[in-house]
């Protein structure tokens, strides 16, 4: 396990980017850093599953262990999904995952986002560290977009 933290200051209030990170339709934009045409499935609430996935039907489940409106969400990864379908043999289903996005209010009335990750396979963590960076930043066009 790898653990990578991303942090982002952006000029919105802590609402308007938790709405903005997880809105459906914002969600699908903001996400394109992993694949064009990402979206999700489920309800970001504790103990609901999610599954990220891409037009293919390829991504991961989830379970949200932590929602505290405004301030945290935290999930673990808990399976790979190929085609629609979960991976039995996925390294995720021995070892889960964690993913950790904190939302801080700034004394200027904007947001200090903080993703905390703990990644399972080095290829991945490539992937991650590419990736991550670029849908922050485009999470931080949308959250100031309408504010």
């Amino acid at each position: 396990m790898k653990d990578l933290q991303f942090d982002i200051a952006i000029a919105a209030p802590v609402v308007r980017v938790w709405d903005c990170m997880f809105d459906p339709i914002a969600y699908r934009d903001w996400t394109r850093a992993f694949a064009e045409g990402s979206y999700y499935e489920g309800h970001w609430a504790a103990g609901r599953r999610l599954r990220f996935l891409d037009p293919r039907g390829f991504g991961m489940e989830a379970v949200v262990d932590e929602s505290r409106l405004h301030q945290l969400m935290a999930l673990r990864l808990v399976g790979e999904i190929r085609e629609g379908r979960p991976v039995a043999d996925s390294p995720l289903a021995r070892e889960p995952a964690h993913e950790r996005y904190v939302f801080a209010p700034t004394p200027e009335g904007g947001t200090r986002l903080v993703v905390q990750l703990q990644s399972w396979a080095d290829g991945f963590t490539d992937f991650l560290q590419a990736s991550w960076p670029q849908a922050l930043l485009r999470l931080k066009a949308l959250a100031e977009s309408t504010h």
